[in-house]
This record gives C-alpha cells, sequence and structure tokens, in this order.
C-alpha cells in the first residue's frame, strides 16, 4: 500500500478516530486503526468491539492495499508534523510514514487478526448536523455514565422518532434532560425508539455540526444504529431499550404555580449563595411577592433575592435543591425561563415559555439537611 494525502486531514481523521478506542481493549489488536487505500480514497476504520468509526479522505493512490497501524501512534505523528502531504507506505510487517523533512519507521499491527468491521445500515431519516450537535449539547449533562446493570439505559440517550420530529432524552434519576428536532424520515413517517450510547452520541456530536446528517434508528430499537455525514460515520451497538425507565414520561405535567425568571439573572444568584456549599449541598428557593429568595447554608450562610414573576399559588412555598443541577438545566435557556412547581417535595419542570423544544426536569432533594454530595 502506498498513498499520499494532506497533513490536516490526516492528522484530523486519526486523531477522531484514536478517540474512540479503549486505552486498555481486552484484544491488543482494537488498538489499531485500519487504512484501507482504493480509487482515490483512504478510509480510516477503528472499532472498539461495539462501535466503529470510518473516515473518508481523498488520497493519491499509487498501490492500493490496507494495513494496520497503532492508532494512538498514527494520532501523535501526525499531529506533530507541519502542514504538507504525508506519504505512507506499507507491507504485512512495517510502514513508513514521511514527509518532506521526517520519516517515521513502524511496525504493524496483524492485518489477519483484525475483526470484520459492522456494515453502515440504510439510514431511517435526517437531521440537521447543527441542530443535533446543540440538542446533544443540552442533554448531555443529564446521562449517568457509570450507570449500569438494571440502571445501564440511563448511560445512553434515548433517540425517539415521532413523525417529522426527532426527541433526545437523557435521564441520571435526578433530572431528566428532553430536546425536541425537525427531523426528515428517509420513507414513510412513523415512530422508533432507541437508546445509543451516551459516549458515543456525546463525543461525536460536535463532528457532526454544519453537515446533514443521515440517521439510522431500528424500528425496534434493538440492535445497530449509526449517523454518517458525507466523510464520516459512525455505527454502534444499542443499549437495551427495556433498560430506559421510560416512565418517567409519566410524570405529573399538572403544576401548582409557575415562576418566570430572567435565567441568567436566577443563575447569578444561585452561584453567589452556593459559594458558602461545601460540594453539591442543597439550596433553598422560596417565593414572596414579585421575588424569590435562595438561600445556602453549610460553611457559612448565604441569602440573595432575584426578580420573579408568579403564576399559581406559591404562597410559602420553599424547595431544596441541587445547585449544579439547577445551573445545568439554567444553561441551556437564554432569557426568559419558567420553573413549575408542584410541591416541595415533586419534580420541577424548568423550560422556555416561549419555545416547547426543551425541557429540564430536576428532582428536589427530599430531606436537604441529611443530604449527601452528589455525583460528580
Amino acid at each position: 500500500m502506498r498513498l499520499t494525502v494532506p497533513q490536516p486531514e490526516l492528522a484530523e481523521a486519526a486523531k477522531w478516530a484514536a478517540r474512540q478506542l479503549p486505552n486498555n481493549p481486552i484484544n491488543p489488536i482494537l488498538n489499531g486503526l485500519l487504512l484501507e487505500a482504493d480509487g482515490d480514497q483512504l478510509t480510516l476504520s477503528a472499532f472498539d468491539g461495539e462501535t466503529c468509526t470510518r473516515s473518508h479522505l481523498d488520497a493519491d493512490i499509487t498501490e492500493t492495499g490496507s494495513a494496520v497501524l497503532s492508532a494512538r501512534l498514527l494520532a501523535d505523528i501526525t499531529g506533530s508534523l507541519n502542514k504538507a502531504d504525508v506519504t505512507i507506505t506499507a507491507t504485512d510487517t512495517d510502514a513508513t510514514v514521511e514527509t518532506g523533512s521526517a520519516r517515521f519507521d513502524l511496525a504493524t499491527l496483524p492485518r489477519h487478526d483484525y475483526p470484520t468491521l459492522p456494515q453502515i445500515p440504510a439510514h431511517t431519516g435526517t437531521v440537521d448536523g447543527t441542530e443535533f450537535a446543540a440538542a446533544v449539547a443540552r442533554v448531555k449533562m443529564a446521562v449517568d455514565p457509570a450507570a449500569d446493570g438494571p440502571f445501564a439505559g440511563m448511560s445512553g440517550v434515548r433517540l425517539r422518532i415521532d413523525g417529522d420530529r426527532l426527541e433526545l432524552t437523557a435521564t441520571d434519576r435526578y433530572r431528566i434532560a428532553r430536546h425536541t428536532l425537525p427531523w426528515q424520515p428517509a420513507g414513510a413517517a412513523g415512530e422508533a425508539i432507541a437508546v445509543m450510547p451516551g459516549h458515543v452520541v456525546i463525543d461525536n456530536a460536535k463532528t457532526l455540526a454544519g453537515q446533514t446528517v443521515n440517521l439510522t434508528i431500528p424500528a425496534d430499537g434493538r440492535g445497530t444504529a449509526g449517523f454518517a455525514t458525507g466523510d464520516r460515520s459512525v455505527t454502534t451497538m444499542l443499549l437495551d431499550p427495556d433498560l430506559f425507565p421510560h416512565r418517567l414520561d409519566r410524570l405529573q405535567k399538572d403544576f401548582q404555580g409557575t415562576a418566570f425568571f430572567d435565567a441568567e439573572d436566577l443563575a447569578v444568584v444561585i452561584r453567589q449563595v452556593a459559594t458558602v456549599n461545601d460540594g453539591d449541598k442543597p439550596i433553598w428557593i422560596a417565593f414572596d411577592g414579585r421575588h424569590a429568595t435562595v438561600r445556602a447554608r453549610d460553611t457559612g450562610s448565604a441569602k440573595a433575592r432575584v426578580d420573579a414573576e408568579l403564576d399559581g399559588d406559591l404562597a410559602d412555598f420553599e424547595a431544596a435543591f441541587n445547585s449544579r443541577w439547577l445551573l445545568e438545566g439554567l444553561a441551556a435557556v437564554t432569557g426568559r425561563v419558567a420553573m413549575e412547581l408542584n410541591t416541595p417535595h415533586a419534580p420541577a419542570l424548568l423550560h422556555d415559555p416561549d419555545d416547547d423544544t426543551y425541557s429540564y426536569v430536576v428532582i428536589p432533594i427530599r430531606d436537604p439537611h441529611k443530604a449527601k454530595p452528589g455525583k460528580g
């Protein structure tokens, strides 16, 4: 195999691929990056046993073929080079990476040991990459990467298709973040639900911005899903959809009252009073007339007021919340935000009253005086 490709494109593709791989895979061959040269394209593929990524680069290929190189080593080498054409030559046992001023001699990994890669399934529909990346940014804080066993579904992001809408939902039991965006089905509009590993969605969402994304979601939510743009694709095994807590969709939707704030004003006050807290200790929110009072007490005590427009019966209402969870929900809203409340122990709902695409449910702390720091 022999080919020449521009350094910026090669370095970016190698870096993206290496980032997908585990640090210590059970099978060492999965440390490798598969390079395949054919026609006028170089394809770089990485596979961790469940998730496969592919990048397609235009290249000047003088000898077709394939080789497996250490993904991280290739990423480090190509990232260190100046902008220039990079020539890669490989045999069954060794490879060279060179520019006009530098040369690297490498051992290849056994090509015959590299596993067969999953095929890219036919796409179900398309979304705008920038809108998809924004949706992921709004829900990712509620993914619990450590969830396993019967709670493994909470380590993922649920994707639900309903006609011409795609809804992304994530939850860690303490909050539920949802965002809905337009969806263009490839065929007849229908319904589907799948739970994609959270790290796969989060790690790759930004790379999709500015492009049309072909998304594959199987109707039964099981097996393989994927997303692809013109030059990149990701194929991954789905999480068991039965392990995602779908019952959270049935949380109470009627509220006792609503408080309207400027999102940034409320966030500033929460950050101010939380400075006296050691870790994720609670803050309290109470309402009086046209204001809300936010207070905290831990290493010291603090209290601050913020303007609020109240609708409904919130007299004598006070509830305790994890300050970080509130701030992360508020970060997704600009301008006016509505906080819908029922009882001090019932979930509160944050949303933009003028935009129904995003909602964030947060659970109050039931016994704030015994509260322990939340997950970091």
